[in-house]
C-alpha cells in the first residue's frame, strides 16, 4: 500500500511510527474499498443533518435550528406576564456629609400611606446617639437602681437557702398554707421557704402551720426525758451527770453535721473529746476545769491542722467553727455538771430544769396569742407568746421551786428576779439558735427526738439557763 500511496523516493522511513497526513491524502485513503471504514455506512457523519420528527407527533414549542422555510412568527411561545406596576417611590435627599445626621430611618418601598413607627421607636430613648468623642453621659445613665430587686434573691444571693431535704418536698404538703404577714422582712414566693418560715422552733411561733409538732409523741418524749432524769437524781448526781455527758455529746455531734452540711470543715474529733472531758472534769475539779480543758483544746486544735489531719481545709475556719461548737454546746453545756458539784446540786439544777420547761411549754401553747413578730432572727416568735412564757417561768419560779431544796430558802423576791432572768436566758437561748440553724440553712438540728427534732433543738434554751442558775444560786443561796 505504501507503493502506490507514495513515489519511491519519498517513502517514508520503514522504523517511522506514526505519519500525520494530510485532508486530501485522507481523502484518497478513505476511498479505497480495502481500507477498513471506522464507522458503519448507515451512521451519520459530520454535516449531516438529523431526520425530522414523524408526521403527526408532538412538536416542540421551540425548534433549533429552525428550516429555512419556517416562519419564526408562527412558533408557539409562553405568554408574556406582564410586570407589576411601579411602586409610588418617596424622593429622598440624601442630606451633606458634613450636616449632623436627622435622625430618620431609612424605608425600604415604602409607601405614604404605610404607618410611621419612627415615633414608636424613637419612644425608647428620649436623646440621639451619642458618640465617644461628645463628651460624659448624662447622671441618668450611671441609676441602675430601678434594675434592683431585693425582695427576691435566688442562688447564690438567696440569704436563707432551702435545706438540701426541702429541695424534694411535695407541694401537696403546703397546698393549705396561709401565708403570714411579716413585716420584718419580705416572704418568698418559694413555698419551700414559706413552710420553713412557718416552721421555726421555740415558742411563740404565729398560727398554725402544716409542720405543728405532734403534740401526744412531744408529751410522750417530754415525760419518758423527765422520768428518766428523776430515776437517775434517785441514784445519785454522779449518775444525773452521766445523762449531761450524753446530752452534751450528742447536741455537739448534731452541730457539727450542720456546718459540715453547711461547707466547713471543723476538727470534729477533738470536739467530741471536749465534749466527753470537760462536763466530767467540772464535776470533779469544778470551775478551775474551764482553763486546762480549753487551753488543751487550742493546743490540739491547731496542731490537728499542722500535722495535716484537715487535709486541704482552711486552718483558720476550721479551729473557728470547731471552738465554736465546744464554747456554744460544750462550755454552757458543762454549767449542769457545775451545778450538780454544789451542795444539794440536784435541786439546783431543778431550778434551770423547771423554769426553762415552763418557759417552753407556756410559749408554745400560746402562740396563737397576737401576730406581733418579737424579732427577726425567728420571726413566728411574737412578743404575746414570748411574755407569756416569761410569766410561765416567773410562776414556777415563785410558786414551785418554794418545795424543793434549796430553793426554799430563798425568798419570795429573789425567786421572782431569778425567774425573769431565767425567762430572759430561754428566750436568748432559743433565738441564738434559731439563728444558727436560719445562718445553714436547716429546719431542725436532727430527728433523735421525735416531736422535738434533735436534741439541741430541745434543749437550745436550757444552754443559756444552765450559766444564769448556776451563779444565781452561788449569789442567792451560796453566798
Amino acid at each position: 500500500m505504501a507503493d502506490e500511496l507514495f513515489p519511491r523516493d519519498k517513502r517514508p522511513d520503514d522504523t517511522e511510527g506514526v505519519r500525520i497526513i494530510g485532508a486530501e491524502e485522507a481523502e484518497a485513503a478513505s476511498e479505497r474499498e480495502d481500507v477498513a471504514q471506522r464507522l458503519p455506512s448507515d451512521a451519520p457523519r459530520y454535516g449531516d443533518r438529523p431526520e425530522g420528527p414523524p408526521e403527526g407527533g408532538p412538536r416542540p414549542a421551540i425548534r433549533f435550528p429552525l428550516s429555512g422555510s419556517s416562519d419564526p412568527t408562527d412558533i408557539e411561545r409562553p405568554p408574556i406576564v406582564p410586570p407589576d406596576p411601579p411602586r409610588t417611590s418617596v424622593e429622598v435627599t440624601m442630606p451633606h456629609w458634613t450636616e449632623p445626621p436627622t435622625g430618620e430611618v431609612p424605608r425600604i418601598f415604602a409607601s405614604e400611606d404605610e404607618e410611621d413607627d419612627l415615633e414608636a421607636w424613637s419612644s425608647f430613648t428620649s436623646s440621639q446617639p451619642r458618640w465617644r468623642g461628645e463628651g460624659v453621659p448624662d447622671d441618668d445613665y450611671d441609676d441602675f437602681s430601678r434594675l434592683a430587686d431585693d425582695e427576691t434573691r435566688i442562688g447564690a444571693l438567696d440569704p436563707n437557702p432551702p435545706a438540701p431535704n426541702e429541695y424534694y418536698a411535695f407541694d401537696e404538703e403546703i397546698d393549705d398554707v396561709e401565708p403570714v404577714e411579716q413585716s420584718t422582712r419580705a416572704i418568698s414566693s418559694d413555698p419551700r421557704r414559706a413552710t420553713r418560715n412557718q416552721t421555726g422552733g421555740g415558742g411563740g411561733s404565729r398560727g398554725p402551720s402544716v409542720a405543728d409538732r405532734d403534740i401526744q409523741t412531744a408529751a410522750l418524749v417530754g415525760v419518758g426525758l423527765m422520768a428518766l432524769f428523776l430515776l437517775l437524781a434517785k441514784a445519785g448526781p454522779q449518775y444525773v451527770n452521766l445523762l449531761v455527758v450524753a446530752v452534751i455529746v450528742l447536741a455537739t455531734i448534731e452541730l457539727f453535721t450542720a456546718i459540715r452540711r453547711g461547707g466547713h470543715r471543723p476538727a470534729t474529733l477533738l470536739g467530741l473529746a471536749a465534749a466527753v472531758t470537760l462536763p466530767l472534769a467540772s464535776y470533779w475539779r469544778g470551775d478551775s476545769a474551764y482553763p486546762v480543758v480549753l487551753a488543751l483544746t487550742a493546743i490540739f486544735a491547731l496542731l490537728w491542722y499542722l500535722v495535716g489531719a484537715g487535709a486541704d481545709d482552711p486552718p483558720v475556719t476550721g479551729v473557728a467553727s470547731t471552738f465554736f461548737v465546744i464554747v456554744y454546746v460544750v462550755v454552757l453545756g458543762s454549767f449542769a455538771s457545775l451545778c450538780l458539784a454544789l451542795p444539794s446540786g440536784i435541786g439546783v439544777l431543778y431550778g434551770a430544769l423547771l423554769t426553762t420547761i415552763a418557759y417552753d411549754v407556756v410559749a408554745y401553747l400560746g402562740r396563737g396569742m397576737g401576730n406581733r413578730p418579737f424579732a427577726a432572727a425567728s420571726p413566728n416568735k411574737t412578743i404575746e407568746g414570748v411574755v407569756g412564757g416569761w410569766v410561765g417561768s416567773v410562776i414556777v419560779s415563785v410558786a414551785v421551786l418554794s418545795f424543793i431544796v434549796p430553793w426554799d430558802d430563798v425568798g419570795i423576791g429573789e425567786r421572782f428576779l431569778f425567774g425573769l432572768a431565767a425567762a430572759a436566758a430561754a428566750t436568748l437561748g432559743d433565738l441564738c439558735e434559731s439563728l444558727i440553724k436560719r445562718d445553714l440553712g436547716v429546719k431542725d438540728m436532727g430527728t433523735l427526738l421525735p416531736g422535738h427534732g434533735g436534741v439541741l433543738d430541745r434543749f437550745d434554751a436550757m444552754l443559756f439557763v444552765l450559766p444564769t442558775t448556776y451563779y444565781a444560786a452561788l449569789i442567792l443561796i451560796f453566798h
